[in-house]
């Protein structure tokens, strides 16, 4: 069937023939444009388009094989049918007519009913030849706008076709590719490895079915030392009747998301101010080597490291001298380790503040008191130097106190072998400093009196419903007309009282709480006791925009908290959008997958989340983009700088567009003066929080 009305352009120098030919064209529903001679048809081609031409051979002015060819010259003209009418049947005319680019012929005198079928198939053959171009062209302009490689290759394996991005990726074009086998334009190695893997296309074209290659697998380019990590898979094609005819492969380049999942990853078990293992990665260890030791019965040590003087050190010259001073203690640290225990699996981390875990694998004792007091001399022979622009330089000497545990099977659990080297840590400090000190059961009690009596107080107080009181901060609005909020707006701190009913300070008992795992304790009775006061004064929570409640990295490591959480905040029956969860910059970096479980548990209910502390921990925009929050607490330290310096205005300027536009609100932290608030409201700041502003107030109704 033919969609359209066909225009056919009848070429003959014989009147009488030209008009029978129009006559019974027209009557089978054709347009009808007419020539005397091959230099009009020219013309009227040119003018009309045609779809197909019935011209006469032999004709004075041009003759119509002459016509044929000129015409055939026009690009328009490439798929254009032309049938050639003649009396004579000689084999050149034939030939001539052919070679000029004829598509067929019919001879005088012409059989009307012959020439009308012979229209009609030709005609449909070319719609047919259009449509499967069209399809061709469609196919390529799409294949050529994915944003993934395609290569496709014949039943042998064979390169037939590569897409532009297949071509940029591989090196090769497909007029250079085409043919060869495809494990020679298509090279790959493992990530981890580094060694030649060749793609299995034998298996997809032998077995018929799809094929993927592992994750680490990276594409190079045939002439630049360039990689490119890649998801790939191959699936066979057939023809109309199931019949293998060949493979398309498609190339998906991940090489950007791969990087920042490694970032993430590397960041998650890192520590980000030394680039030693993290708290929680150097658990995840020695929970695995107690495992072994208690398999096999093999020799490990578990060395605890506290850095004496380091306090002076940070009091004296500040927390960027600190932090100097802690990469330089971690580089001594690893190159001492990496040249003395060579032969043993050593993993090193920071604990936290100025601690330092050592996990020696396979190691005896004597190995590692070796190592151990190396460590001391090390760090005692060290000179620390600082200068800057208010301090005149400064030499610190520094030391090393190293609390020593062999583990054996002996030791039943992580949290006992952290406690035997915190305990032998602390009479090494405490009976000299910068030595070592091997754990000995009869000293268990010693080094941890003053703790323990932390650690009961704070159990007592868990107890007790006059323990613990909420106290809270306001936050202010930048764009209100004062600095006296409209509607309640602050973050909820916890306080402490001690047994004569006084408040404790804040550091006093938050450290022992961390580290005698009591922090998820602390960080339920604060939601408890708030949604409980919460729901007693409706008339305050009417007025309550948002209260924000900081939650503790500890918190997050453990399965159960959000499930308790989520219990906490579904039976109180209070709006959850009013409540703020705040989460540190570094916990996020370092459990990040405890974060997201947490947000993602609580955020149905609609509870809100902000990032606190950012900029301390060099976040990056990854990590925001991959969490679900509202705000954006830029951290303190930047804050309080920004009057004397520069830098750190602008970083804290940066920090609170980028914010913007990602669609968070930012929030400053410590805002101590007049003029830092100033500041914060040239930058255009949403929030700002500190004593300046108000200080922390009881809790009350």
């Amino acid at each position: 069937m033919i969609n359209k009305v066909a225009r056919i352009l009848v070429v003959d120098d014989a009147p009488l023939i030209r008009q029978l030919l129009e006559q019974v064209l027209q009557r089978y529903g054709y347009l009808i444009e007419l020539a005397e001679n091959g230099q009009q048809a020219i013309e009227v081609f040119l003018q009309f388009q045609p779809d197909l031409i019935l011209m006469d051979a032999d004709m004075p002015v041009l003759d119509g094989v002459e016509a044929c060819t000129q015409i055939k010259a026009f690009p328009q003209a490439k798929n254009l049918p032309i049938i050639m009418v003649t009396a004579f049947v000689e084999g050149k005319w034939v030939d001539r007519a052919y070679a000029a680019g004829a598509t067929d012929y019919v001879t005088k005198p012409i059989n009307l009913d012959v020439l009308r079928n012979r229209i009609h198939y030709i005609l449909q053959a070319k719609q047919a030849e259009e449509a499967l171009f069209d399809e061709k062209e469609k196919a390529q302009i799409t294949l050529a706008a994915i944003c993934d490689g395609v290569i496709t290759t014949n039943a042998k394996g064979e390169v037939e076709f590569l897409n532009s991005v297949a071509e940029k990726l591989t090196g090769w074009t497909t007029e250079e590719a085409y043919g060869l086998p495809l494990n020679q334009v298509y090279s790959l190695i493992d990530e981890n490895t580094q060694q030649p893997i060749e793609f299995p296309i034998q298996r997809c074209l032998q077995q018929g079915q799809m094929v993927e290659l592992s994750y680490h697998t990276v594409l190079v380019h045939r002439h630049h030392n360039q990689h490119f990590a890649i998801e790939d898979s191959a699936a066979p094609i057939r023809d109309r009747d199931g019949n293998l005819i060949g493979v398309v492969l498609v190339v998906h380049d991940v090489t950007e998301n791969r990087k920042m999942t490694q970032e993430l990853t590397y960041r998650a078990k890192h520590d980000a101010l030394t680039g030693l293992w993290n708290l929680l990665e150097f658990k995840t260890q020695l929970n695995r080597v107690l495992r072994e030791a208690r398999d096999s019965g093999s020799e490990h040590a578990l060395l605890y490291m506290d850095l004496d003087k380091f306090k002076i050190v940070n009091d004296t010259c500040g927390h960027e001298a600190g932090d100097q001073l802690l990469k330089d203690v971690a580089l001594i640290l690893q190159n001492k380790v990496k040249m003395q225990a060579a032969d043993t699996s050593a993993i090193l981390a920071r604990l936290g503040g100025d601690e330092f875990g050592l996990l020696l694998e396979n190691c005896s004792l004597t190995s590692a008191i070796e190592l151990a007091t190396s460590l001391c001399e090390q760090i005692e022979s060290y000179r620390f130097f600082w200068k800057n622009a208010q301090i005149e330089k400064s030499i610190f000497t520094l030391g090393i106190s190293i609390g020593l545990v062999p583990l054996s099977s002996q030791i039943l659990n992580l949290k006992s072998a952290l406690a035997m080297a915190d305990a032998a840590c602390y009479v090494a400090k405490n009976t000299g400093r910068n030595q070592v000190h091997i754990y000995q059961e009869e000293q268990t009690q010693q080094p941890t009196d003053q703790n323990i009596q932390w650690v009961n107080l704070i159990n007592d107080n868990l107890e007790q419903e006059a323990g613990f009181c909420l106290f809270h901060q306001s936050i202010v609005s930048m764009t209100s007309a004062s600095t006296s909020p409209t509607s309640y707006r602050y973050e909820v701190l916890l306080r402490m009282k001690d047994a004569q009913g006084q408040l404790v300070p804040l550091g006093a008992f938050l450290s022992v709480a961390t580290r005698y795992n009591l922090m998820s304790s602390l960080d339920l009775w604060v939601i408890r006791h708030l949604l409980i006061w919460l729901k007693c004064h409706p008339e305050h929570l009417e007025k309550l925009e948002v209260a924000m409640l900081n939650i503790s990295g500890q918190s997050l490591s453990e399965q159960n908290f959000s499930v308790s959480m989520l219990q906490l905040i579904a039976d109180a029956e209070i709006p959850a959008d009013k409540l703020c969860f705040e989460i540190s910059e570094t916990t996020a970096l370092t459990n990040l997958s405890g974060v997201l479980y947490f947000m993602t548990t609580l955020k149905p209910l609609g509870c809100r989340f902000a990032l606190s502390n950012f900029g301390s921990g060099i976040g990056s925009v990854t990590l925001l983009k991959m969490l679900p929050i509202e705000f954006l607490k830029i951290d303190g330290a930047f804050v309080k700088a920004m009057t004397q310096d520069i830098v750190q205005q602008a970083a804290v300027k940066a920090i609170n567009e980028i914010a913007h536009l990602m669609n968070l609100q930012t929030i400053a932290q410590s805002v101590e003066t007049e003029e830092l608030f100033k500041k914060l409201k040239q930058i255009q700041v949403d929030y700002v929080q500190g004593y300046w502003l108000s200080t922390p107030q009881p809790l009350v109704g």
